[in-house]
C-alpha cells in the first residue's frame, strides 16, 4: 500500500503536448502574498513578482513553439494562458526532464541543459520550467526559501468565446482581489 497517493488533476487520457491554448494558475507555496501588492485595482509587482514575470516571458525562448497570451502575477498568484503550436520531431526541440521532481541547483541552467532525444514537450514541462528557474533566480538573488506550491490548477481552452473570458478574468483580476478567494483576507476557501 502506498504511503502517500496524489490524485491527478490533469484530464484523462488527454494528450497536453498538442496544440491548443492552455489556462493555468501558479500559487507560491501556503499562498504567501510574495509577489507584490495591489494598490486600487493594479497590480504592483515587486522584485520577486518582476523576477517571476520575466521567466513567464522566456519560455518563448526556451520553447519556441509556445506563445505567451495573456498572464497576471497577483500578490500570491500567477495566471497566465500559453498558445502551443504544432511541435516538429526534431533533436533540437528543448525539454525540462533535468527539472521533474527536484529542486533547482544554481548550475541547472547550463545553455544545453534543454537538448534532449525526446522532444515531446507538455505543459507541465513548459510549467515545471517556470516553477523550477523562476524559483532558483529568485532564491539566488533575494536569499530566501521562496517556492511555488505543488500543484497549479490548469485549464484547456475549449473555444474563443472562453478564451476571451479566461482573457478578461485575467486583466481583471487586480480589481477583484478584495473578493479572490486567495486573498488572505478571506480565508482562502479554496
Amino acid at each position: 500500500m502506498e504511503k502517500y497517493h496524489r490524485r491527478s488533476i490533469r484530464l484523462k487520457g488527454y494528450d497536453y503536448s498538442q496544440p491548443g491554448y492552455y489556462f493555468k494558475t501558479v500559487c507560491t507555496r501556503e499562498r504567501e502574498c510574495l509577489l507584490g501588492e495591489i494598490f486600487g485595482s493594479a497590480m504592483l509587482l515587486n522584485e520577486m513578482g518582476k523576477m517571476a514575470e520575466r521567466t513567464w516571458l522566456e519560455i518563448s525562448t526556451y520553447f519556441p513553439f509556445v506563445s505567451i497570451d495573456k498572464y497576471m502575477g497577483m500578490p500570491n498568484h500567477f495566471h497566465g494562458v500559453i498558445k502551443i503550436e504544432a511541435q516538429n520531431k526534431r533533436k533540437d526541440l528543448y525539454d525540462c526532464r533535468g527539472l521533474m521532481n527536484q529542486t533547482p541547483t544554481p548550475n541547472q541552467f547550463p545553455d544545453d541543459w534543454i537538448l534532449t532525444k525526446n522532444p515531446k514537450i507538455t505543459l507541465g514541462k513548459i510549467i515545471r520550467f517556470f516553477k523550477a528557474k523562476s524559483a532558483l533566480e529568485i532564491r539566488n538573488k533575494m536569499g530566501n526559501s521562496f517556492c511555488w506550491q505543488r500543484n497549479y490548477f490548469e485549464h484547456i481552452v475549449r473555444d474563443k468565446s472562453e478564451l476571451f473570458r479566461i482573457r478578461e478574468y485575467i486583466r481583471d483580476n487586480p480589481g477583484n482581489w478584495p473578493m479572490d478567494e486567495d486573498n488572505p483576507i478571506n480565508g482562502m476557501k479554496r
